[in-house]
């Protein structure tokens, strides 16, 4: 599964203009970090940010002697920037994220605000129902902070061979609930895949269909910023 992970950001610039600083911090063999640009529209930019670490690593012989060796390691975010929402997204990046922001801060000089984005989970997923034009089904759904009575909440974990949206209204019953993710199961002919989303705006699609559906999961989530 390919992670996918969308945030918002207001930009001050054009996306032009944002490429046009991105190229003045471009990676080198001689950079600790910086941009590969792949691709610049109107509208959009497609880069991947690379960081490069150094470090060393100690090895113990079974004598008990250690020896030290230099390591070279590289760390790389594929991105890519929209002038609209969801203005943010990071493919199969890894856990931290923070310098890679602070350079795009860097190169807004510190005036753009990056937000995390918390969608609404059924209405993305009838949102992408509508993009795919065919019936999908959710066969699992996490949901958190249940009401069950005054101070007492539950989480709880739906399942089921069938679409279990219905049996959440049974469940909730009006009751304040937060979900927090969401199994989709896509037909493709005579067989489905599953994409998991979670109200992060973050989803994960099986590597074999990231290409044919990764702009139609971004297009459902930016119909209701």
């Amino acid at each position: 599964m390919k992670r996918v992970r969308w945030l918002k950001a207001h930009w001050p610039v054009t996306i032009r203009t944002l490429a046009s600083k991105m190229k003045t911090q471009l990676f080198t063999p001689d950079s600790f970090d910086g941009f590969v640009i792949e691709r610049v529209r109107d509208d959009s930019i497609e880069a991947h940010y690379i960081e490069k670490l150094n470090y060393k690593e100690t090895v113990t012989d079974p004598f008990g002697n250690e020896e030290s060796f230099d390591r070279i390691t590289y760390r790389r975010i594929d991105f890519t920037l929209f002038s609209e929402f969801p203005h943010i997204e990071l493919r199969d990046a890894h856990r931290s994220t923070r310098e890679f922001l602070s350079k795009i801060l860097e190169l807004c000089n510190f005036s753009v605000a990056v937000e995390p984005v918390n969608v609404d989970l059924l209405l993305w997923v009838e949102t992408l129902q509508k993009q795919l034009r065919k019936k999908v089904i959710v066969d699992s759904l996490q949901v958190a902070f249940l009401e069950i009575e005054p101070e007492i909440s539950a989480k709880i974990l739906l399942k089921g061979g069938k679409d279990v949206r219905e049996a959440l209204e049974h469940l909730s019953a009006k009751r304040k609930f937060t979900l927090e993710k969401i199994q989709v199961k896509i037909p493709v002919d005579h067989l489905a895949f599953p994409i998991h989303m979670s109200s992060a705006g973050i989803a994960r699609i099986p590597e074999e269909h990231m290409n044919d559906y990764i702009r139609i999961v971004r297009q459902s989530l930016a119909a209701h910023p």
